[in-house]
């Protein structure tokens, strides 16, 4: 069988449609939680700490109850049973305008299916990826979801205005057990995790530079999460996360395998070009004024991202697989937060004008590339 000119054969292509199939079934209500929540009576601050709950929470449960169970029953099963988790988060949600039931409750719950899912996936896609073709592995990773996902929010936008939240909420459960099916196929029997917290947090000390450039790079991804609820907040129309989501799945899917297979070779190279044209587009977001430049600066906005995102990916993976990845992969989720929470913090700093956030990505990008400029021998980004 073959996909987009790849053969589905390893267990890596296995991974990746498991992992489209779950970001599919979310993307029909993942980018429409912060404008539910706005719609039920959130500030844009309440939001913002909602989300602030759910990461630390979901960091609390991945350096405890997740590393744990990946330990003890595997890193398969620790996977479905994030499933569950996530259904239950989706059923809450849906009943939070029915019943007075704690946002901190779910919040918590939200964040620990999410990071229960992310950490195993994660570890189990380097482990199988190839080392030399990581560029086009990864590329594959963030264009499947991508090509897939360009329908959900578009549905999702004509929808819910019409019905509701609760029918997409529906959708994704089912959708969710649908993206367990690929996973039954992988070899177990080559999976091995490893990990001791104490040691691995020595090791922290060997990997600094890798674990400051994890915060840079949340600060980024982040930063773009809040555009869809800018865009939303400015045009206020509840068909608006839905356009976004389904022009920055198609933005990134037209470049993802492309940038993949060049970032073999050159993944360290390519993180400075993308970085520049990032600035340029968060810059321009600055000026936008009406719903047409929004959604044409989400498209162009989105194919820049992908190339950011699979170049630099490709660059931080080759240096750590086949080394202690799990430990990497587990403790880089304190510097995903940690940036995570820079974005969200810096969102309340701004909350009666939130365009002002758009300097944060525009700062961020320029110390990575500083930083980068510093170490490029260590990154191999000169002959």
């Amino acid at each position: 069988m073959k996909l987009f000119g790849i053969k589905i054969e390893r267990d890596v292509h296995r991974i990746q449609i498991a992992r489209a199939l779950h970001s599919v079934a979310l993307s029909f209500v993942g980018i429409y939680v912060p404008a539910f929540l706005l719609t039920h009576g959130f500030s844009l601050t309440d939001t913002i700490l909602f989300f602030v709950v759910f990461h630390v929470t979901g960091l609390i449960a991945g350096l405890t109850i997740c590393q744990w169970s990946m330990r003890r029953i595997g890193l398969i099963q620790t996977i479905r049973f994030s499933f569950p988790l996530q259904i239950f988060y989706f059923i809450l949600l849906n009943l939070l305008s029915v019943f007075n039931i704690p946002w901190v409750l779910i919040a918590g719950i939200g964040g620990m299916a999410t990071f229960i899912y992310w950490m195993p996936v994660n570890i189990l896609l380097v482990k199988h990826a190839d080392k030399d073709n990581l560029g086009s592995d990864l590329g594959f990773f963030f264009a499947l979801p991508k090509i897939f996902g360009i329908v959900g929010p578009l549905l999702s936008a004509l929808l819910i205005p019409l019905f509701g939240f609760w029918p997409m909420f529906a959708v994704s459960g089912f959708g969710l057990l649908l993206s367990l099916l690929p996973l039954y196929g992988i070899n177990k029997d080559n999976i091995r995790f490893e990990f001791k917290f104490l040691q691995a947090w020595r090791e922290l000390s060997k990997r600094k530079l890798l674990f400051f450039l994890e915060i840079l790079d949340n600060i980024i991804e982040e930063s773009e999460w809040f555009w869809g609820i800018f865009v939303f907040l400015s045009i206020k129309s509840l068909s608006v996360p839905g356009i976004v989501g389904s022009l920055e799945a198609l933005g990134g899917a037209l470049f993802a395998v492309v940038v993949g297979k060049i970032a073999n070779k050159h993944a360290s190279k390519l993180v400075p070009i993308a970085s520049v044209m990032l600035v340029v587009a968060w810059a321009m977001r600055f000026l936008v004024t009406d719903p047409v430049v929004a959604y044409a600066t989400s498209f162009v906005a989105s194919f820049l991202m992908t190339f950011f995102l699979v170049s630099y990916f490709g660059m931080i993976y080759k240096k750590i697989k086949g080394d202690r990845e799990e430990s990497f992969l587990i403790l880089r989720e304190i510097p995903t937060v940690i940036g995570r929470l820079i974005v969200f913090g810096a969102i309340l700093l701004v909350v009666a004008d939130p365009k002002w956030l758009f300097i944060l990505p525009i700062i961020t990008i320029a110390i990575l590339l500083i930083v980068l400029f510093v170490y490029r021998k260590r990154f191999k980004m000169v002959a």
